[in-house]
């Protein structure tokens, strides 16, 4: 798991708990110390590693558990509980949709970096389309063509 993605996860705790300085208070109450509010950004920022304990800490005080969902389905093998397409899958469909867009664009004259960049991008645009329409399902509106 990369440092962003935990970086992002950890920021998502912090905004669930009430922003910085409920974090802190939040994570303090169950090292037994003070915690820098400048760590708990750097951390967010991806610009520090996130401490199991912080993690223990908000995922406890939130009732959200990204960090522990995460790691049981690396272990575990299992994909994500939800219909919905997991976050980790829709970021690895777009990383190789940019990817090979990239590379389109660096060969133009190549049209197996073309069909490439197309079936990635169709990937992408599936994916998106379907979790998009089970959003909506789940949010209880209809497409028109249902009517």
């Amino acid at each position: 798991m990369s440092i962003l993605l935990r970086a992002h996860m950890f920021g998502e705790l912090v905004k669930a708990v009430g922003g910085v300085d409920a974090a802190a208070a939040a994570i303090e109450a169950v090292v037994g110390h003070t915690v820098s509010r400048g760590t708990i950004s750097k951390v967010q920022n991806g610009h520090s590693e996130v401490p199991y304990a912080w993690v223990t800490a908000l995922e406890n005080a939130t009732g959200r558990h990204p960090f522990l969902n995460m790691r049981s389905r690396e272990v575990s093998g299992r994909p994500a509980k939800s219909e919905l397409a997991c976050h980790l899958d829709m970021l690895r469909e777009a990383t190789e949709g940019i990817t090979a867009l990239a590379e389109f664009e660096a060969n133009p004259d190549d049209p197996q970096t073309m069909v490439k960049a197309y079936a990635e991008l169709a990937d992408v645009h599936d994916m998106a389309g379907a979790t998009m329409t089970k959003l909506k399902g789940l949010m209880g509106i209809q497409d028109e063509d249902a009517a």
